[in-house]
């Protein structure tokens, strides 16, 4: 089974990601799932990783993959917790 992947960021001035992000993170603990926190503001390298496996130059955290498949982003991931369909979503189910 693939490690579910979250890359988020410690360093931001951005409220809205802070905010998208440790949300993404408690439903996940919540609901018992298992993920690794990928932090890319520790590396360039990662963020690069984050953007090219999303298809998305302009992609900005939280981003969410299960291995190398791309689950989605955070407005994805709040419309699948809200039609209950996380486990597809998240490539679980």
């Amino acid at each position: 089974m693939s490690t579910l992947k979250v890359y988020s960021t410690s360093v931001t001035g951005s409220r809205e990601i802070k905010s998208q992000q440790s949300e993404v993170t408690r439903i996940l603990d919540g609901k018992n799932i298992k993920y690794e926190l990928v932090d890319i503001s520790q590396d360039n390298a990662l963020r690069e990783e984050m953007r090219a496996k999303a298809g998305n130059p302009k992609a900005i955290p939280p981003q969410i993959f299960n291995g190398d498949q791309y689950c989605g982003d955070y407005e994805l991931f709040v419309e699948a917790v809200e039609q209950n369909t996380l486990q597809e979503f998240l490539k679980l189910a």
